[in-house]
Order: C-alpha cells, then sequence, then structure tokens
C-alpha cells in the first residue's frame, strides 16, 4: 500500500491570500482566515463599551443574577460571576485543563463508578440553589451562605466538565484521531480536579486585593470556555462537520467562530436584560444594569 504524500500547506499555498498559512510553534498552521476571525475577536472585544471591569460585568450580566449579598467582593470590587456561577466556571476551567493534559480526545463518559459521585455534586449545588431561592423569599431548610455557594458550584462545574468534555471530542475530532478511553475510570482519579479546584476556592476566601483581576479572569474564562464549546458543536453541525477534524490546525476554525458567536450571544442577552430590567419587578436586589460596586 502506497503511503499518501504530505503536502505542506505552508509551502504550497493555494487560493492566493485566502489559502496561505503561516506556521506557528507547535506543528500548528494558522491560515488567513483563522487570523481575520481573530481579527474579528479582538475588535468586537475593544468595541463593548466600558473599561476592561466593565465588559467583563456585562458578560457576567447574560449569566448570572450578580446579587450582591450572593456575591463575593474582593479588593472593593464584586466578582462578575456570584459565588455560585464563580464555583462553577473555576471547577469547569480546572477540569478542562487537566483533562486537555490527562485524557486529551477522550470520547468516553466517566465510568459508571465515577457517574455517580459526579451525580452527586451536581445534585447537591441544585438542592442548595432551590434552598437559595426559598431562602430569599423567606423559607428555606438551612442557612445557605456564599461558601456554601461557592463549594457546591464548584463541585457541579466539575461534574459538567466531565461530562461535556467527551461529547465535545465526539463532536469535533475525527474517530480516527481520538482516544477510546474514558474521561476518568476511578474515583482516586478525581483528586487532582479537587486540590487545584479547591487552591481557587481558596484564593477567593483569601480576598486578597490583588487576586481581583486573576480571579475574575479565570472564572470568566471558564464560563467562555463551556459557552465556545457548546456554539463550537454547533457550527460544526451547520457546516457539516461533525466528527471529521484531524489537526489542530483545522479545529482552530471552527473554536474561533464558536468563541466569536459566544461573544456575541452574550452581548445581546446582556444588553437585552439591561433593556428589559427597569420594566421586571426587583425586590431582591438584582442589578438593573451591569457595572457592580
Amino acid at each position: 500500500m502506497n503511503p499518501v504524500p504530505h503536502s505542506n500547506s505552508s509551502a504550497q499555498p493555494s487560493g492566493g491570500l485566502a489559502g496561505m498559512r503561516l506556521p506557528l510553534p507547535g506543528g500548528i498552521e494558522v491560515s488567513f482566515g483563522q487570523v481575520t476571525i481573530v481579527a474579528g475577536i479582538v475588535f468586537f472585544a475593544l468595541a463593548m463599551p466600558g473599561d476592561f471591569k466593565y465588559k467583563m460585568d456585562g458578560l457576567g450580566f447574560a449569566v448570572c443574577h450578580q446579587i450582591h449579598t450572593h456575591s463575593f467582593t474582593i479588593g472593593g470590587h464584586q466578582l462578575p460571576l456570584c459565588a455560585r456561577c464563580t464555583g462553577m466556571y473555576l471547577g469547569a476551567l480546572v477540569t478542562l485543563l487537566l483533562l486537555s493534559r490527562l485524557r486529551r480526545k477522550a470520547v468516553r463518559l466517566p465510568s459508571r463508578g465515577v457517574l455517580p459521585v459526579l451525580g452527586l455534586f451536581f445534585g447537591v449545588m441544585v438542592l442548595d440553589g432551590i434552598n437559595s431561592t426559598l431562602q430569599t423569599f423567606g423559607a428555606g431548610l438551612w442557612e445557605t451562605t456564599n461558601l456554601l455557594r461557592l463549594i457546591t458550584g464548584a463541585l457541579s462545574g466539575i461534574a459538567a466538565a466531565f461530562i461535556f468534555y467527551p461529547v465535545f471530542n465526539i463532536s469535533l475530532w475525527n474517530r480516527e484521531v481520538t482516544r477510546k478511553d474514558h474521561v476518568i475510570e476511578q474515583l482516586f482519579e478525581l483528586a487532582p480536579y479537587l486540590i487545584g479546584t479547591g487552591l481557587l476556592v481558596a484564593l477567593v476566601l483569601d480576598g486578597g486585593a490583588w487576586l481581583f483581576y486573576p480571579l475574575a479572569l479565570l472564572s470568566m474564562g471558564g464560563m467562555l470556555a463551556l459557552l465556545t464549546m457548546a456554539n463550537t458543536m454547533v457550527v460544526l453541525i451547520l457546516t457539516r462537520r461533525e466528527g471529521k477534524t484531524l489537526t489542530l490546525s483545522e479545529a482552530l476554525t471552527p473554536i474561533l467562530l464558536g468563541l466569536f458567536v459566544s461573544l456575541v450571544m452574550l452581548s445581546l442577552v446582556s444588553w437585552g436584560r439591561a433593556s428589559l430590567a427597569p420594566n421586571m419587578a426587583n425586590a431582591i436586589g438584582i442589578p438593573l444594569v451591569p457595572g457592580l460596586p
């Protein structure tokens, strides 16, 4: 069987400017179209109103109630996401980063021995969330604090990432380059994910003023990572490219488009919420516009 010849696309560009590819370290090649998408993302981010903190607040406003009493304040600034959402997206970010190193391109859901524990992680967040809502209106079975919101949110973020990651890999990668492993096999393998997330939770509780921007960026990064993965899958479906990607260079286009769609979506939802908020009852301290104390 004759091997298929490998063509160096950076050395033999096709289609003029649109076909040019720029080699980067690590064997990644970036096309002109991908550079254009990156430029569009940067332009859109810069065009969003306000300073950097206001931009984060605006994106968080699209997905989180941002009630002051349910949020952590660091260095005199409220984090762009409430305590539960902060924990959720920090846990998801840590899990996704570790999975990208430890279980790269794995496509099988957690093993049967781990799934019930992940279900418990998510379940305690749901129960505490219901109790917190009841507590807001004068009921509730126990006292829900921001510490409890942060911890239960972090556990649910870990669980969500373990489910989301293999589904994303199935949608993106060709079966020839995927790993048929479970994303997690044994309970003891949860240790690095719990430790990593626990360290970030401890930093939130530390409350040092210098930690505001790092923690805000990390929590927003977790939110954008999950939303980008979801929108990337939509892009793959619409372009009929599910399960056809072979290289990271090929994967960059749908992922970048997913990120761009996510930023636009968050901006539109934030704008829509701010437009509708003055017409809605607000007896529990939900902010009407982004831009927190």
